[in-house]
């Protein structure tokens, strides 16, 4: 008698650590790596792309590599036969980094760049050869997926640094593409982009890699009351660990799953099209349903799309896992593709100060961070006048004027509209007239009840996290998520089968 063991050792997370990780994109959602070791994950902040080590809870996150733009991919990749590593990013106006670091993540050298085109959408690294076997080449390989309807080979010269980038290759076709993999033995070039086809590559040549079409495959419909053509896009794929397997994520919140010797799909996830709306339909603060809000980069896009595919977990206990554009991440035995988990991210306090560079000690502002934190706890709901209105919540006055727009900044960052006033002392410019309410007291925030995710019984809802990415430690035993607000670790159990042996389960 065989049962299915907990994918995950617990569904509390094994470690939590706030941080400020930027999502510039509102589709591109793959910027979170842990390219070493168990608990050390990179991210990108603002500009930067910082180290942050989850295990020294006391230390604020590093800035590892400063850039001279706001990157919406990283990529990572262990250099053969060295304890360096490959550090890439990408950006909207076509800019690539490339960062070759040692192992105590100390740069060697940074190479900054425009290429030809777009946005780059995704970027791959690759030490294999892409000919018809799976050696190494003399120099590292990377591939672009672009807005310009190409994928786009690179040498990446690592012995010294560069001063330019050899294309070696192109792979055109007929939409953009937002994300590429390629095989374990460096032979198929997998793509997807703004359709819903799955496009498959033979990948040959030596010194210049070439293409030939294998098959052009269309994802499954899935139902969505919410369908709409700016719907039919995917933005990550995903090969199994022995190549026997490939997953795309969709847009329209499926996430499906091939095998290489068929052209139908051997599963498909799909996730919860009514999460994230009210009782009475409507969506919450923070989703809009609406592809024309949402397909811009400063929007919110649909909470329920499928952002993020990979593979990973212990040798012969393999895992997937995808996430939603909020709140959920989903383990699944790669296996069977039969037992599925769902993890919610967490919610994280205010960060500790980042240092830009070195051990240098935290900036100050702590103190300031405590006093919003202590007035958000003494926060209080009172009835409107007569007893028969809408709730409000009110926090009291904090005799710092930098504070109160700290906290200003804070909530809105946690879903709250800007429609947040704070009566009597604001200017014009920062009051919102809002019709039909009593102002507040002098010197006090009122959060209006229209923006709060609130039940019919007054109690708050959980409110969406917006996902930033996620990704395997290198040894598979952990899963790392981030939301724009921190990062979570759990361990991996494995998907192994337990057997009842002797009156006990056996681990």
């Amino acid at each position: 008698m065989a049962k299915d063991p907990p994918l995950v050792s617990s569904p509390n997370p094994t470690l939590c650590s706030p941080a400020e990780v930027t999502i510039s994109h509102v589709q591109l959602r793959d910027v979170l790596i842990c390219p070493r070791e168990r608990g050390i994950v990179n991210y990108v902040h603002s500009s930067s792309i910082m180290e942050h080590n989850m295990l020294e809870s006391n230390k604020p996150p590093r800035a590892l590599v400063e850039l001279p733009f706001m990157p919406n991919t990283l990529a990572s990749m262990p250099v053969p036969g060295t304890d360096h590593t490959l550090l890439a990013a990408g950006g909207q106006e076509a800019e690539i980094s490339l960062s070759l670091l040692t192992a105590d993540s100390q740069s060697e050298w940074q190479f900054d760049t425009h290429l030809e085109g777009s946005i780059n959408n995704s970027i791959l690294l690759t030490s294999l050869s892409l000919t018809d076997s799976n050696e190494s080449s003399v120099e590292p390989r990377m591939a672009v997926s672009n807005n310009d309807r190409v994928v786009m080979f690179f040498d990446v010269p690592i012995r010294s640094r560069p001063t330019t980038l050899n294309q070696v290759g192109a792979v055109k076709f007929n939409v953009p593409i937002n994300h590429s993999s390629i095989s374990p033995d460096g032979r198929t070039l997998l793509s997807v982009g703004d359709s819903s086809k799955v496009f498959l590559q033979r990948l040959t040549g030596g010194g210049y890699v070439t293409a030939t079409p294998i098959a052009t495959l269309t994802l499954p419909p899935t139902p969505n009351p919410f369908s709409s053509p700016a719907l039919a896009a995917s933005f990550s794929t995903a090969f199994s660990a022995d190549g026997s397997k490939y997953a795309v994520a969709s847009q329209e919140g499926a996430v499906a799953v091939w095998d290489v010797r068929s052209t139908k799909p051997l599963k498909v996830f799909s996730t919860d099209k009514k999460r994230g709306t009210s009782r009475m339909g409507g969506s919450t603060t923070w989703l809009s349903e609406d592809p024309q809000e949402w397909n811009h980069w400063k929007s919110r896009g649909p909470g329920w799309s499928a952002r993020v595919v990979k593979f990973g977990g212990r040798p012969g206990r393999e895992l997937m896992l995808f996430t939603e554009h909020t709140s959920l991440i989903h383990v699944v035995d790669a296996r069977t593709f039969e037992t599925e988990e769902i993890l919610h991210i967490p919610a994280f306090p205010a960060p500790l100060p980042r240092t830009r560079s070195g051990p240098a000690a935290a900036a100050a502002g702590s103190t300031r961070t405590a006093r919003i934190v202590r007035t958000l706890e003494e926060t209080f709901r009172i009835t409107a006048s007569g007893g028969d209105g809408d709730d409000v919540l009110v926090i009291p006055p904090l005799g710092d004027r930098e504070v109160e727009r700290e906290v200003r900044r804070v909530l809105r960052q946690h879903g709250v509209s800007s429609r947040l006033r704070i009566a009597n002392t604001a200017p014009d410019d920062e009051m919102d007239d809002v019709q039909g309410q009593a102002p507040a007291a002098e010197g006090e925030l009122e959060i209006l009840p229209a923006l709060l995710p609130l039940d019919e019984d007054g109690n708050l809802l959980e409110v969406e996290r917006n996902l930033a990415g996620a990704c395997f430690d290198p040894s598979g035993a952990y899963v790392y998520a981030a939301s724009d607000a921190g990062v979570a670790e759990w361990g991996v159990r494995g998907a192994e089968k337990r057997w009842w042996v002797d009156g006990a389960w056996e681990r």
